[in-house]
């Protein structure tokens, strides 16, 4: 055995023989249970190595504690864990050629894509083959991280999972997808790059993209436990994005090896591929072991699983000849042996091999399941020992794998089932944020990385309250460590040797280049329905009031989301929109805005910079019109949509939306009328609805179908005196007021006293005392005559004292 890991600290005496107190003695073998969780056999020879425990149960009962005092081999202290080891699985499964994923997972994924590709791909460019041009790279990161975390990535033409991603695709022909695994530092290259850029933002956007793409996963057992492990990395850089951009400065590598030290030591198994890769190689024989025990050929033990793993590995090392001599330095005697008795071409094992591209009768005709077991740790094993070797794969493909999927294709499993359909879709949504409701009670904190996984409207790592939620839009490379062949290049980094993107073909030849994506596929746009804390401080993540917004001549001061990009996904929809006129699809809908804030905190400003943003896509006619709720609730709900039909082709704002859901008898009648307006054919209406922020978890409770089917924006929230003051400017100006020094230094007192009454709140409350200084200073000065609105007014201490008292209820 090789040294300890670089993380591991010296192991404790009491340590080490609590632990090999614990070997089991056999016939002629002792098992202990030690480093990564995994099983070690030695032999007489009295040499320990990886080696999964026998699954036959008579053999395992033979097994029994070594009797104390007697003869044993020494255990080397690499073996014994320094922490907790507990056995995480397979670091490969069929995750994307396998079953379908549970609905949740599947759902969430789609809206965490569709947020991550929701941006101007101007701003997160991206140069790699594999994806079509205009893909942002928050899209190509969620697939990054998903193939990341699958650890064998390869996906089945119809997996839904890589149905999601098919739009950004290129070279795509119908046949499976034999991708390479993404290096960790490509992952975080689209992070850095953003960072290089002065772009913070922009790189919060990409390590959101991150964090939710692996805690969504880490719904499937599939996935784990990579996702646990990129969801900690990722969770933690949430809360250390101001660190990285000032630290990008001393290069990108380091700031990958502070997402590598973020990974809590029991999860680091995971990134050993990083880090040390001959031990990654090593773990990926051992599970390729435990795959092949499962075959008849394996019967006769752990030992005879052994020689099959490395039969297997053998079969695709026979065209990269260069590659058996590193491989052989990781493998301990007994393996080396056997992998070079394997070059007699008469050696019985070598019966096992493919032929043709199809697979023996004594591998072919094992259960599905145990074939895609094989297929993911044969696979994952070939690309591991390329990348110890510093290979790139045989152009022509590994040999077992290929033949191992032309058996599956040929023999579907009936268990792969078929893709969700829309309502089942909303019928996994509404069970989802039930559970998320139920976590929520449970606990304010966001989960432990350890945890089961989060739901969809989980709360950011390490953000202030209501500063970061999934599903609402904030805007947001590397030197590459060893960069791998077939890898792509972000924006500023060298371009990759060797293969084109990150694909390699078992078995076939280049592929032709796809065709554009179809006008019925809509853009991405975010839907999650988010959780907004009541009382949020309008402040972004860094502690500041958000600057102004100008657009279309309307200035606006915003809360935590950012307006910019909100305009700009809403031009962008209504261009699409506009393309699939004369189509019935939802997709041709008008999008529908939720304004999430107390009253008077700017819907009617944003509501109007909505409606020209729309326009300005060829939506609607730019002009708002608006509804109270008092007025719809006295419509019958069958009736709602005949009433709003009157609006179509301009923007409508529907002021108190969560009350017309939920404080109505006929709530729920109005909620299924309004989402049927939208699913079923084409709306013309673009709605914008309001909702109080702490009334959104109730809506979404009663309909959340609906509140997903809204963009959710919160609003600015004017109880935070510097958002007082902010507005107080943008105000000032848009009057041509000029407040003294003194003044402000009075008004900044008074604006964070103020309580208000009534509907005089918030930005009417701002308003209100600055209308009251004006007409005190107007009542008192001589020049009020020739005053003219290109004039601006000074106010000064004494129109400014006394305005508060007069303003308190």
């Amino acid at each position: 055995m090789t040294a300890s890991p670089w993380w591991m600290n010296a192991v404790p005496p009491q340590r080490a023989q609590a632990v090999t107190a614990r070997m089991l003695a056999g016939a002629g073998e002792w098992w202990l249970f030690g480093l990564w969780g995994r099983w070690y056999r030695c032999g007489l020879e009295g040499n320990w190595h990886l080696c999964p425990p026998p699954f036959d149960p008579v053999a395992r009962q033979a097994m029994m504690p070594a009797p104390p005092g007697a003869g044993s081999p020494p255990v080397p202290p690499s073996m014994v864990p320094s922490g907790p080891d507990l056995t995480p699985g397979p670091l490969a499964a069929d995750g994307l050629f396998g079953a379908p994923p549970p609905p949740p997972l599947l759902s969430r994924l789609q809206q965490t894509l569709a947020t991550a590709a929701a941006v101007n791909p101007a701003q997160f460019p991206m140069h790699d083959p594999q994806f079509v041009p205009g893909t942002p790279s928050p899209a190509a990161v969620c697939l990054f991280s998903v193939l990341w975390c699958a650890g064998a990535p390869v996906a089945d033409p119809d997996h839904p999972i890589l149905g999601l991603f098919s739009r950004y695709l290129s070279g795509t022909d119908g046949g499976p997808r034999w991708f390479l695994q993404p290096d960790l530092s490509l992952i975080v290259g689209a992070y850095t790059e953003r960072l290089r850029a002065n772009d913070p933002m922009g790189a919060t956007h990409i390590v959101r993209t991150i964090w939710e793409t692996a805690e969504t996963l880490r719904g499937g057992a599939a996935f784990r436990p990579r996702a646990d492990a990129l969801a900690a990395m990722s969770g933690a850089t949430l809360r250390m994005v101001q660190s990285d951009h000032a630290g990008v400065r001393f290069g990108d590598a380091a700031v990958y090896q502070e997402w590598l030290r973020r990974c809590p030591p029991q999860l680091r198994i995971a990134v050993l591929r990083e880090t040390t890769p001959g031990d990654h190689f090593r773990l990926a024989c051992y599970d390729l072991a435990a795959a092949a025990a499962m075959l008849p050929a394996a019967a006769s033990g752990p030992a005879e699983a052994r020689r099959v793993a490395l039969a297997l590995l053998a079969a695709d090392l026979q065209d990269s000849p260069a590659a058996a001599g590193t491989v052989m330095a990781w493998l301990d005697a007994e393996g080396v042996r056997t992998l070079q008795a394997l070059a007699q071409p008469d050696h019985p094992l070598r019966r096992l091999w493919p032929t043709g591209g199809t697979l023996p009768d004594a591998v072919a005709g094992a259960d599905p399941q145990i074939l895609r077991t094989l297929l993911a740790a044969s696979y994952a094993t070939d690309l591991a020992w390329c990348r110890l070797a510093g290979t790139a794969p045989p152009r022509p493909g590994f040999t077992v794998p290929a033949a191992l999927m032309n058996t599956l294709v040929a023999a579907p499993d009936p268990v792969a089932g078929e893709s969700m359909t829309p309502w089942e879709i909303i019928e996994a949504a509404r069970a989802h944020l039930a559970e998320q409701r139920k976590a929520d009670a449970a606990a304010a904190e966001p989960p432990a990385p350890a945890a089961p996984a989060a739901d969809a409207t989980t709360a950011w790592p390490g953000a202030e309250p209501a500063a970061e939620q999934p599903g609402t839009t904030a805007w947001p490379g590397t030197e590459e460590a060893a960069e791998q062949p077939g890898q792509a290049a972000w924006p500023g980094t060298e371009e990759a040797a060797g293969q084109p993107a990150t694909t390699a073909w078992p078995g076939a030849s280049d592929s032709p280049p796809a065709a554009p994506p179809t006008a019925a596929e809509p853009p991405a746009y975010s839907t999650s329905p988010p959780t907004v804390a009541a009382g949020a401080p309008a402040t972004s993540v860094s502690g500041e009031v958000p600057a102004t917004v100008e657009a279309y001549g309307i200035a606006f001061l915003p809360g935590a989301d950012d307006i910019e990009r909100l305009l700009t996904e809403l031009r962008r929809r209504g261009k699409w929109a506009q393309s699939l006129r004369g189509q019935e699809v939802s997709s041709a809908s008008a999008p529908a805005v939720l304004l999430v804030g107390d009253i008077s905190c700017g819907q009617r400003r944003l509501t109007r910079m909505i409606a020209r943003a729309l326009a300005e896509g060829g939506m609607n006619s730019g002009d708002v019109r608006t509804v109270d709720v008092d007025d719809l609730a006295e419509i019958d709900p069958r009736q709602l949509r005949e009433r709003l039909a009157e609006h179509a082709g301009h923007t409508l704002l529907v002021e108190g939306l969560d009350a017309l859901i939920l404080d109505d008898e006929r709530g729920a009648a109005y909620a299924t009328s309004l989402y049927r307006l939208r699913a079923e054919g084409v709306s013309d209406i673009a709605l914008v609805g309001t909702c109080a922020p702490d009334r959104l978890s109730a809506l979404t409770e009663a309909s959340p179908e609906l509140v997903t089917d809204f963009r959710s924006v919160r609003l600015p929230d004017f109880a935070d005196p510097r958002a007082r003051v902010a507005l107080a400017g943008l105000l000032a100006s848009e009057r041509h007021l000029r407040l003294t020094p003194g003044a402000w230094e009075e008004a900044r007192r008074d604006l964070g006293t103020l309580r208000g009454r009534g509907r005089l709140t918030n930005a009417r409350l701002v308003e209100a005392y600055l209308d009251r200084a004006c007409s005190r200073h107007l009542s008192q000065a001589g020049e009020t005559q020739v005053f003219r609105g290109e004039i601006s007014l000074t106010l000064d201490i004494g129109d400014i004292t006394g305005v508060a008292a007069e303003l308190e209820p």
